[in-house]
């Protein structure tokens, strides 16, 4: 990953006419509403157009159209994101993280794309194109896939499979400049491309969420436009849906009378140009009642900031786990250890995750809790990888926290 470096913002498009179509949208049909913004389309394309362009220009893009790494080796890969704003919602601590995001990612990585991996300007390699145009763009050193249509889709290309996983989680970054409105569509498909189910941001101020009858509106308590982390985690016929750290959808039973899904499809629709990153699609296991039944805990949960040591609060749910069971087990003390990718040093990376071991400790006693003599820290930084370091899905699942009973 690329170290952030100083950038100007993404320009907002602010004419009068889109602000008042989006202001509007909530009210009109979504065909009427089409119409407007295609309109409209042209008088914003120039300008939400300059995000590749600024970027190549102050990150240092060489004539060959590869950007300018100077510096990437001394940044570790690891969970987040080191570009602009934090996504909408990721302040706060621990304990200002409600009850209710319960996400826990699949460990066993299926796709990771971060698009470092794609060319400047062209459509990526792992992506299936249904409809629109697309491109790799670069903000602060760090790739996104953007639609510079006013309407694109794309599908991840994922294994051959008769359906998804009967345990999956589904995790990216979204960002639109805004005017905002239905600017993302995340959907499952079964066989002959039959929709189960659709979920759409924003909606008016809220998250939707349908399959079959049932429809679902939550209002979103952050901004609209920004970045933002979405979530999705599917249980057999049960799929829960969140928005940074709040919890958008919670449906015990999808509509599934064409069959369970097979393909996950990604709809990027505005002239604002929205864009997605660091996408991982992961196979989860069920999660067991008693987290360290087998003398140890393998967990992709607990999130930090690219080179940071910093516990995000998306980490919550893992952290509680722990904790929960800790109170339960007062005898307990445990060895918490933290690993990473091979980008970078040895010696950063090492040093590395030894302090993410150690933030990992503290964010346990200070905000939970939970004696901080009762857990030892380490760090192995990439010397013990769980997979191989030479492809995406492979790094992802070795930047990673162990907890394992002394």
């Amino acid at each position: 990953m690329h170290r952030c470096r100083s950038l100007p913002g993404f320009r907002l498009l602010t004419a009068s006419a889109l602000i008042l179509l989006a202001a509007s949208a909530a009210h009109a049909g979504l065909g009427d509403l089409k119409k407007k913004i295609e309109k409209e389309a042209k008088k914003v394309d120039d300008a939400a157009g300059q995000v590749t362009g600024e970027a190549e220009a102050v990150t240092g893009q060489s004539s060959t159209g590869q950007a300018d790494t100077e510096g990437e080796a001394d940044a570790d890969a690891g969970e987040g994101s080191a570009v602009s704003a934090a996504p909408a919602g990721q302040g706060g601590s621990l304990s200002t993280v409600s009850t209710k995001f319960d996400y826990v990612p699949g460990d066993s990585v299926i796709l990771f794309d971060d698009f470092t991996e794609d060319e400047l300007g062209e459509f990526p390699a792992r992506w299936r194109l249904v409809q629109g145009t697309f491109e790799v763009a670069e903000l602060s050193g760090e790739r996104w896939l953007r639609v510079t249509s006013v309407d694109g889709r794309v599908r991840m290309k994922l294994p051959a499979m008769a359906s998804l996983p009967e345990f999956w989680t589904l995790e990216f970054d979204f960002y639109s400049s805004g005017p905002t409105q239905q600017d993302l569509t995340v959907l499952g498909y079964a066989a002959g491309d039959n929709r189960v189910w659709e979920t759409v941001f924003p909606h008016a101020t809220a998250m939707v969420f349908r399959t079959g009858s049932i429809f679902s509106e939550t209002p979103f308590e952050g901004t609209i436009a920004g970045r933002h982390h979405v979530m999705l985690m599917a249980r057999g016929k049960a799929i829960k849906v969140y928005l940074d750290t709040q919890r958008m959808a919670n449906v015990p039973e999808i509509e599934a009378a064409s069959g369970m899904p097979l393909d996950i499809e990604f709809r990027l629709w505005s002239p604002a140009k929205p864009m997605i990153t660091n996408v991982r699609f992961a196979e989860g296991c069920r999660p067991p009642k008693d987290v360290l039944a087998e003398g140890k805990l393998v967990t992709h949960g607990i999130h930090f900031e690219t080179g940071s040591d910093v516990v995000k609060p998306d980490s919550a749910p893992v952290l509680r786990q722990i904790a929960s069971y800790m109170q339960a087990n007062p005898a307990v003390k445990l060895q918490i250890t933290g690993h990473t990718d091979n980008v970078g040093s040895p010696e950063s990376n090492l040093d590395l995750s030894k302090r993410r071991a150690a933030s990992v400790a503290r964010a346990l006693s200070g905000e939970l809790a939970i004696a901080a003599d009762r857990f030892a820290t380490d760090g192995k930084g990439d010397t013990e990888p769980m997979a191989s370091n030479t492809k995406p899905e492979g790094r992802a699942m070795n930047r990673r926290v162990e907890f394992t009973k002394i």
